[in-house]
């Protein structure tokens, strides 16, 4: 057929290696304290990574494609819908060295000390150490005080650091024609949501992140089989890598266009984005809107960078109880999770786009993106709880299960009267019922559930199919079967 005369294959062909040598040596009696007998280990790795991805001449730029525009690789491929992807290969050499001691300080504290150190051969801040420290105390028997400090980091994966130029098409909405269409009532019905190139590449100039976190809590078990658990918990992290984003890429773009209203329209705004010729229609809806013309965003650069501090805090609570009666064995878990903060320090053009709607210069349903404030926003619940009581009966189980994410608003979003859109929480129900039994010489259990028992679907949001997939679920009530054998 004509179709078959114009269709090829491609191919991926991705390949990873690790090579790897440790070598390790505890005692559990390294000397004697009061409350017992001190535990050291001590240890060397040394591991190689190396990974390559060869991709098909038609998306790798070796056979070029030259659309009626003039674009060419490395923003169009010789193979329709598939975006033009370069080779890349990179490796690692890096270098560990660790050690833990376990220490009874009394016959009620333990306290336990780590620490860690790597050299990477790739990354620019290639030694990094970082150390634990945790305690365990038990004041009286059914209570247990428990809390750590420690120091994290992450170094940039291959890819972030190897990979070359990299295009691909979103849809994403372009805020300065979005706002000229606010401005304007619509009057040019100016189509702002495109298929928006963006392209990306990796750097050799990333550092690792780095990050510290801190938790304390109590273990309580006031009457046999009742365990009560509380944590406080905090995590800051530094140098997050990612990408700054195509629309706030955008947004920054029309901050410049505000400031420079018609006066000089030869600025170049934002470089990072580019635009091909405006029409004439969005000449005559940019100039009513005062500010200078643009065509459509056609492509963003962005590139991996180092991103600034994130911090979060927040504590979980959990319940569990387990009895053994007559009619059976019944147990129950809750877990509750409490977010109190979340935050993205801005800084740069972040700070600047993060001011600049503080002040009112940015409109304030224009949403910019992963910075400031992200308590309760875009699918950061506050709160999430789980819960889940079983019975087990000889052969013969069953279970009742409840999960529920809190509300969080969508900022992209507001109300007729300036409010911001919220999402509202979403709660669903799983059950089982189980059956074991034995097959041949294998002990089986047959399982029938049910998730979603009560057909709960996922709010109405602004995104894909009508619902925020980040954090909620649309299936919808479903059953199924499950049988298990263990040999």
């Amino acid at each position: 057929s004509n179709i078959d005369r114009i269709l090829v294959d491609v191919y991926r062909k991705s390949e990873t290696e690790l090579t790897t040598f440790d070598f390790k040596v505890s005692n559990n009696d390294l000397f004697e304290l009061g409350a017992g007998s001190v535990a050291g280990l001590i240890g060397f790795e040394w591991r190689k990574e190396e990974y390559s991805d060869d991709r098909d001449p038609r998306l790798d730029g070796t056979i070029v494609f030259t659309d009626y525009q003039g674009d060419t690789y490395p923003y169009v491929s010789d193979v329709v819908n598939s975006s033009p992807t370069g080779d890349s290969a990179g490796g690692r050499n890096v270098r560990s060295i660790f050690a833990e001691l376990q220490i009874p300080v009394l016959e009620n504290l333990d306290v336990q000390l780590a620490i860690r150190s790597e050299n990477y051969s790739d990354v620019g801040d290639g030694n990094i150490s970082v150390g634990k420290a945790a305690f365990g105390y038990r004041p009286f028997e059914p209570l247990l005080i428990r809390g750590s400090w420690s120091e994290t980091f992450r170094a940039p994966n291959l890819v972030t650091v190897n990979e070359g130029l990299v295009a691909r098409s979103n849809t994403r909405t372009d805020w300065t024609c979005d706002y000229v269409n606010q401005v304007t009532g619509e009057a040019y019905d100016l189509n702002c949501r495109n298929s928006t190139q963006r392209s990306a590449q990796g750097s050799e100039l990333l550092t690792s992140e780095t990050g510290e976190s801190t938790s304390i809590g109590i273990v309580l078990e006031p009457i046999e089989g009742l365990t009560v658990t509380a944590d406080f918990w905090s995590i800051e992290k530094d140098d997050t890598i990612g990408l700054f984003g195509e629309e706030n890429h955008m947004i920054l773009d029309l901050f410049y266009r505000l400031q420079a209203g018609t006066t000089d329209c030869s600025m170049t705004f934002n470089p990072a984005v580019v635009r091909d010729a405006p029409d004439d229609d969005q000449i005559a809806a940019f100039a009513e809107a005062g500010i200078c013309p643009g065509g459509t965003a056609i492509r963003v650069d962005d590139a991996y960078a180092n991103l600034d501090k994130r911090t979060l805090e927040g504590y979980d609570i959990g319940v569990y109880y387990e009895v053994d009666t007559q009619a059976g064995n019944f147990s129950f878990r809750y877990n509750g999770s409490y977010l109190d903060k979340f935050e993205q320090e801005a800084s740069g053009d972040a700070a600047l786009l993060v001011a600049s709607q503080a002040s009112g210069a940015i409109p304030a349903n224009i949403p910019i993106d992963g910075f400031a404030d992200l308590l309760g926003r875009d699918g950061n619940q506050e709160e999430r709880h789980r819960a889940s009581l079983r019975w087990r009966r000889g052969d013969f189980g069953a279970s009742l299960s409840g999960y529920q994410v809190g509300s969080f608003y969508q900022s992209a979003l507001t109300l007729s009267d300036g409010t911001r859109y919220v999402i509202p929480s979403m709660k669903t129900y799983d059950a089982t019922f189980d059956y074991r039994f034995d097959m041949g010489d294998a002990r089986s259990r047959l399982r029938l559930g049910v998730k979603n028992l009560t057909d709960e679907r996922a709010p109405l949001a602004d995104r894909y199919f009508g619902y925020f997939a980040d954090a909620h679920s649309d299936y919808g009530r479903y059953m199924y079967v499950d049988l298990r054998m263990s040999f």
